[in-house]
């Protein structure tokens, strides 16, 4: 076993034991009006638990970041490794990423057009819950595939929103780019 792959397992635990911190500390009205939103027009594409966890994920790390960010803030007091405490201050801006692979195996994001590395995604054409691990590597925590015309219905979202900034309009608007991927929209 390397110090690498133990430094991973200590980050898998980390992210692993969000859930039940979430479901300990967040707002269940607030949780299950979303699910009660945006389960009926997500679920012809993904899973009911799919889009569950899509949902937890959005609230927890980007709409009330706050529960991410006292998470994570606990986990710092815990652990005196420096790769680890690196990555966790990374983590605390977790943003949604949307993009496609190029030929070397990098991703274009969407919403920049820079250029990262994906951790353990095969997919082609890709969006979710992004964690930065280094300056151009990110771990998506739930991920969705898309495809080619998925960014066109972005670019068609944006134009329609009245966000400056396209990260700032996948950041806001993540699940009503998920619906895109459905057939009820």
């Amino acid at each position: 076993m390397t110090v690498t792959s133990l430094h991973e397992r200590e980050l898998a635990a980390i992210l692993g034991g969000f859930a039940g911190f979430m479901d300990q500390h967040a707002d269940q009205n607030e949780r299950e009006q979303l699910y009660h939103m945006w389960i009926p027009l997500l679920s012809t594409y993904v899973t009911h638990d799919a889009v569950e966890s899509a949902i937890d994920e959005w609230y927890a790390f980007i709409q009330n970041d706050s529960l991410w960010l006292h998470y994570i803030e606990e986990q710092l007091t815990l652990t005196a490794k420096p790769f680890v405490r690196d990555t966790l201050e990374k983590w605390k801006q977790p943003f949604v990423f949307a993009g496609h692979q190029t030929p070397d195996g990098l991703y274009t994001c969407w919403s920049d057009q820079s250029k990262w590395h994906v951790e353990k995604e095969s997919t082609v054409h890709v969006m979710g819950i992004a964690l930065p691990m280094t300056d151009q590597s990110v771990l998506l925590v739930h991920s969705f595939e898309t495809d080619l015309e998925f960014e066109e219905l972005l670019k068609e979202g944006f134009a329609e929103s009245k966000e400056m900034m396209r990260q700032t309009y996948l950041n806001r608007n993540y699940l009503t780019c998920i619906s895109f991927l459905s057939d009820n929209t």
